[in-house]
């Protein structure tokens, strides 16, 4: 039966195959210094993993024959793809020489919203494995489509886990039991135990144990079993060879010692606490999830980074959900008031609590995504990366007294705007600041989207910086359209909100300010798409910002003052200079004497009209 079952998955991936090479075929093809390409247009939601995938050419391949999308793939962009001369025949010969049999499976029909990551985690199978049997949903997933997810996956993790747990015991399993077969010790997961350092204990890459248990970067639920991949150096100590049981003694004996390796006792530990919302123990997928756990993801891969380097760290991880009421039950574990930094929550109505937290413990605590942080006047242990109203505002004067000095200002305000929009009261500050300087201005009422006179306010010969007085695009939408048809009789610039970004405002020229590198490190961001591809099996965001980058560059930057000033790092963090980040480089500063840390560290960036 088994031999059948491999017969259908190796055909099964044969008729794939030859799928792709026949659709490949259409593709118009280039010749380049004699090695041929197809040219494939980026499709929507579609990443370089996907389009490997598609072609069977591995991401590299692709972003060294188009130097230019190493910042990020933009729908509708032509791309160059290498053309792979494969043998078909030997796929054919091989699935041939297998024995047939039949593979079972069960259907799952997709739910609103639902994405392929969450499939993946609910049936305990790759995205990939799920793709290969559904090729229809290489481009996406739609609502109400039936997919056929293989039964054999599962009852194959059962089968290898009752064998694993039979050499050890009839009954229940001891931690350290080792399967030599498979090579992987089943371990199950004790109150308080982490990844790393389960990694310590078994001698293990933490990217090692989360390829044998996929989900396990997200949460290690208590009691659960993980497979650890046996090595010849934890063998060796478990004395694999003369069927001792010394090092399962070991194990146990580390356990009862707050999990701490003892040629790690006299090395400081640095202790790490994630809040951020996964959503675990919901049923219905919320969609908005996904960035957080991107920001996780990439927290991780700084973290086995840091590792690499012989830093020791223990995470602990807690999923705060979006409730005050989660978030205090999780304040409330006695672990979390020896932690050295806390990264999160998320929420803002979860910010205050954990804020109040921090001081009580004097625990620095990283606020890594809303800038309305009002406990960060008078909370000395808080660090807003987000820049709030004033930053921006400090960024925005400062830009049109330098590189835009000689432009003129025309502010174009819509009515009814409420007095706690963030862009009416950005808009109303500036004006302020620019009265004080005597610097002129002029302004223009919009009063219907039907028409809209921006000539009464615009100024012939001169660069015309345009800045609605709304942060919400939905609001400036209407009068986009009748702003753009003056470009041709004068020079305009946009001056546009962040959030803005992914929307065509159809004008020559948009500015924008952020707290993200317009132009990330292309070396940098090559080598770790790749990882990131290699270690969670999923494509790497297009999204504008990458919220996987914004959790590798914050968690590193930390991770590394923690490491090389420990709990003092407040008195170095004003000169330290952090090189190893590829999407932001954050800059922190008081605000007055007492108060919190915000990121000030901020970038011009620039959108031209296609």
């Amino acid at each position: 039966m088994k031999k059948k079952i491999i017969f259908f998955i190796i055909a099964g991936f044969s008729l794939i195959t030859l799928s792709l090479v026949g659709q490949n075929n259409n593709y118009p093809t280039k010749k380049i210094n004699g090695i041929e390409y197809y040219i494939y247009t980026v499709q929507t939601s579609e990443g370089l993993y996907a389009i490997g995938r598609k072609f069977e050419v591995s991401p590299a391949d692709i972003s060294k024959a188009n130097p230019e999308i190493q910042s990020g793939l933009k729908v509708g962009q032509q791309v160059l793809i290498p053309i792979q001369k494969k043998s078909i025949e030997k796929i054919k010969e091989k699935s041939v020489n297998d024995t047939n049999s039949v593979q079972e499976f069960k259907q799952h029909k997709v739910k609103k919203n639902q994405t392929l990551f969450a499939i993946s985690n609910k049936y305990n199978i790759s995205q990939e494995e799920i793709i290969k049997y559904n090729p229809e949903i290489e481009k996406g997933l739609r609502e109400g489509i039936v997919l056929q997810i293989p039964k054999e996956v599962k009852e194959k993790k059962k089968k290898e886990k009752e064998n694993t747990v039979s050499i050890q015991s009839s009954t229940q399993p001891k931690n350290g039991s080792v399967d030599v077969n498979k090579t992987f010790f089943l371990h199950q997961v004790q109150p308080k135990e982490t990844l790393y350092s389960l990694g310590r204990l078994y001698k293990v890459k933490v990217i090692d144990i989360i390829r044998l248990n996929p989900g396990s970067a997200v949460k290690l639920v208590v009691g659960s079993d993980l497979k650890i991949p046996a090595n010849e150096s934890n063998l060796k100590l478990r004395g694999q060879n003369e069927g001792s049981s010394n090092y399962i003694a070991d194990i146990n004996n580390q356990l009862a010692n707050n999990n701490t390796p003892k040629t790690e006792l006299n090395n400081k530990v640095i202790q790490i606490a994630f809040l951020l919302p996964f959503m675990l123990d919901q049923d219905k997928q919320d969609p908005t999830i996904e960035r957080f756990v991107d920001f996780y993801a990439g927290a991780l891969l700084a973290i086995e980074e840091a590792k690499q380097k012989g830093i020791s760290l223990e995470i602990y991880t807690y999923d705060t959900e979006k409730s005050e009421e989660k978030i205090t039950a999780i304040l409330s574990n006695p672990e979390l008031k020896n932690m050295d930094l806390i990264i999160g929550p998320a929420f803002s109505n979860q910010v205050s609590l954990v804020a109040d937290f921090a001081k009580e413990n004097k625990i620095n605590t990283l606020i890594p995504f809303t800038s309305k942080v009002p406990e960060i006047e008078y909370n000395p242990y808080l660090f807003q990366f987000n820049p709030g109203t004033d930053s921006d505002l400090k960024f925005t004067f400062d830009l049109l007294n330098g590189k835009y000095k000689n432009a003129h200002i025309m502010f174009a305000e819509i009515p009814g705007v409420s007095s706690f929009d963030e862009g009416r009261i950005r808009v109303e500050t500036l004006q302020k600041e620019l009265n004080k300087e005597r610097k002129s201005f002029s302004k223009i009422e919009l009063t219907t989207s039907d028409y809209a006179d921006f000539k009464t306010g615009l100024k012939k010969g001169e660069k015309n910086i345009v800045i609605f007085n709304t942060d919400k695009f939905a609001y400036i939408s209407p009068f986009i359209g009748h702003l753009q048809t003056q470009v041709d009789e004068y020079d305009i610039i946009l001056l546009k909100q962040y959030s803005w970004k992914n929307q065509d405002t159809k004008m020559p020229l948009s500015i924008y300010i952020s707290p993200f590198r317009i132009n990330e490190n292309s070396t940098k961001l090559t080598n770790y798409n790749e990882q990131f591809i290699q270690l969670f099996s999923k494509d790497v965001s297009i999204d504008s910002p990458r919220f996987d980058l914004l959790g590798y560059d914050l968690s590193g930057y930390f991770i590394s003052l923690l490491h090389r000033y420990g709990n003092k790092f407040i008195d170095k963090i004003g000169s330290y200079n952090y090189s190893n980040d590829i999407q932001s480089q954050p800059q922190f500063e008081r605000t007055s004497n007492g108060s919190g840390f915000i990121n000030q560290r901020l970038y011009l960036g620039e959108d031209k009209a296609e």
